[in-house]
């Protein structure tokens, strides 16, 4: 049976979106060899897409991207737009210990100090 209704302005818009979108992921796929990486500015519009209320289930199957690459795409964005304003941290330099029992196993090691973890680094002796 065909549907009579039809379609408004924003599903006619949302199909065009979709459709220009998986165009441009095709193209690249047909372009390059299996496996490669998709560049930063499909997967930005990919996400901008998703952002715009577009289905993650029609976006997915149009592009030919799965439920769990959406969803790490999406998590990689957020975690990106916070790594890129994070200040950096400076880790102070800790002086060999001077105490007689320490001083044998940490000659020529190093350690490290960050909050209550403490790594300590020796060279193997045999």
């Amino acid at each position: 049976m065909r549907r009579s209704e039809s379609q408004s302005p924003s599903n006619v818009a949302t199909t065009k979106r979709i459709w220009q979108l998986a165009a441009a992921f095709s193209a690249f796929r047909r372009s390059h060899e299996p496996g490669r990486r998709i560049p930063l500015g499909l997967r930005r519009q990919f996400l901008a897409a998703l952002d715009a209320g577009e289905s993650a289930g029609a976006l997915g199957k149009a592009c030919g991207v799965s439920w769990s690459q959406a969803r790490y795409r999406r998590a990689a964005a957020g975690a990106a737009g916070g790594a890129v304003t994070a200040a950096l941290q400076v880790l102070s330099v800790v002086e060999p210990q001077t105490s007689p029992a320490r001083s044998a196993s940490v000659e020529g090691g190093i350690e490290l100090r960050v909050g209550p973890w403490r790594i300590d680094i020796n060279r193997v002796t045999e």
